[in-house]
């Protein structure tokens, strides 16, 4: 229970430092946008770029490791389109933001050093290969659909050939896409890192997590109405939050425990790492496309109260199963 509070507790802070300054005009509000940015054209591809570059290649196919964490993503991201879609009445590319707000979590900076800090160093290698899976596949698919909305609504008198070009030209050449296709070069052909890049990217990836929190921090200050009781209130973001710390960790442990074969480091890592509250990358993303933004700064601060208590019953339940021993 301590371990968890210990890691939450400095998120929350960076999130009202963020708050305190832009309410005290010490940064401007109007930046969380610029510093969004940042994060999604800077820090982030440097952070998954380094991930993917220095991951063991063997790793990188433990099938078992990478199906069981996909597999609940996938079954989180699905059932909660199919929800919003038909019972929400939802419609458009936004169905894919709240998908993301029910199957991303705060694996990079949360995830990683609550495994390490639980179990050890030897928590760092699945921890970093679970996070590279929660990161590329549900960002690519939020990528996907808005560039695909709006090259529909761009190119409804063109070709198919110019409407796919309109579509996956963005998409290729997003920096967070090419960051992930030159981590897989450096990792398949096993080119070590120069020493350089390795800092560089390292020292650029450490800045995702507090950048993206003080972000959200910085925009609450214009969005008084998302702290309103009516806002918090909210069946959808009540729903969003259910899936992401009680589903997607439910269906994954189906996945560890009957499904999957994993050593009991690797299953507790992807349980766990399904379990992480929601991630602030989907605010970042949610701000650039404008869309959802109140219902995801919402769900990213009430989730991460939550899983103060949903991890930590995790934690009880896993220790006592696999019988392992923490630091």
């Amino acid at each position: 229970m301590q371990v968890v509070i210990d890691l939450i507790l400095p998120v929350f802070a960076v999130i009202a430092i963020g708050f305190i300054a832009g309410k005290t005009k010490i940064v401007s509000a109007n930046g969380a946008k610029t510093l969004n940015d940042y994060v999604l054209y800077i820090t982030l591809p440097a952070l998954l770029f380094h991930a993917v570059a220095t991951a063991p290649l063997s790793h990188l196919t433990n099938w078992d490791f990478l199906f069981a964490n996909l597999f609940g993503i996938i079954g989180a991201f699905l059932i909660t389109v199919f929800v919003v879609r038909f019972v929400f009445k939802k419609r458009s590319a936004a169905l894919s933001l709240y998908g993301m707000n029910a199957s991303y979590g705060t694996s990079g900076f949360m995830g990683i050093p609550l495994l390490i800090v639980a179990f050890g160093q030897e928590a760092a290698l699945p921890s970093a290969i679970a996070t590279v899976i929660h990161n590329i596949p549900v960002i690519a698919v939020v990528i996907l659909t808005f560039e695909w909305s709006r090259a529909k609504r761009q190119t409804d008198d063109q070709g198919t050939w110019d409407f796919l070009k309109s579509v996956f030209k963005p998409v290729l050449l997003h920096p967070i896409m090419i960051s992930v296709i030159l981590g897989l070069v450096f990792a398949l052909a096993r080119i070590p890192l120069p020493n350089s890049l390795n800092i560089f990217t390292g020292f650029l990836a450490d800045a995702t997590g507090p950048t993206a929190l003080f972000a959200i921090g910085l925009a609450l200050v214009n969005q008084k109405e998302a702290l309103q009781w009516s806002s918090i209130m909210n069946k959808e973001i009540h729903f969003l939050i259910v899936i992401k710390t009680v589903l997607q960790p439910l269906l994954t442990i189906i996945l560890v425990l009957f499904v999957f074969d994993l050593d009991p480091l690797w299953a507790i890592t992807a349980i766990l790492m399904s379990a992480l509250p929601i991630g602030p990358v989907t605010f970042v993303l949610a701000q650039k496309y404008e869309s959802i933004t109140k219902e995801t700064m919402i769900g990213i601060v009430l989730s991460l109260l939550i899983s103060v208590i949903t991890i930590s019953l995790l934690f009880v339940f896993l220790i006592d199963y696999y019988s392992i021993p923490t630091p």
